[in-house]
């Protein structure tokens, strides 16, 4: 059983937390907190004072992101459907940022220099969204809206469905989805996840 739960964060519009996701999705995490007071316009010890270590703020920076990714998952309201339609485009157009790619570079690169961080990242980004995405469905089956089955791996179809092909071709620069026909996309990929889970 799933039982990870997400909490909310109330940094979001924060100087210093915006400035330090922009850097570090330019810069990785090579990027010096000097970097981030200068864009926040605030005084290096300032961040160090509020926030301990560039580690911290970096971890900060990624769960916010992360807690933003899955906001459409605590509304209730709706079928599994359109759940996982809120959801879905909403992840893909965190993924798809030309932020997210280039910060996706970065961490990749650097993940044999900083294992810990790396293997942090995956723990905040990848394994969190996915055990979220999972208490989704695993609801959705005991209100049998999808047949019972592992919950998580579920959800990791559903995520590497929704990421897969389009996040590879930009990762290798190819252009980025048409937004015109994103709904359209998302909600066929919705629409075979739910046949594939559907209760016989």
């Amino acid at each position: 059983m799933v039982t990870s739960k997400i909490t909310p964060l109330n940094t979001s519009g924060d100087p210093v937390v915006e400035a330090a996701k922009l850097v570090f999705c330019e810069m990785g995490y090579r990027a010096s907190i000097d970097k981030v007071a200068q864009r926040a316009g605030v005084a290096r010890q300032t961040i160090y004072n509020r926030f301990g270590s560039k580690q911290a703020l970096f971890e900060l920076t990624i769960e916010l992101c992360i807690a933003e990714m899955l906001a459409p998952l605590t509304v209730d309201e709706g079928t599994v459907r359109e759940r996982l339609m809120r959801f879905a485009l909403s992840f893909r157009a965190r993924i798809m940022e030309p932020e997210s790619i280039s910060a996706h570079r970065v961490l990749t690169t650097e993940a044999p220099r900083f294992p810990d961080l790396a293997r942090r990242h995956f723990e905040l980004c990848i394994e969190r969204t996915t055990k979220q995405l999972a208490l989704t469905l695993e609801t959705a089956m005991q209100e049998g809206g999808l047949i019972q089955a592992d919950a998580f791996e579920a959800a990791a179809y559903l995520l590497d469905t929704l990421s897969g092909y389009d996040r590879l071709k930009m990762f290798f620069g190819g252009e980025p989805p048409d937004p015109a026909g994103e709904e359209a996309k998302v909600g066929r990929l919705v629409d075979r996840f739910l046949r594939a889970y559907r209760p016989c």
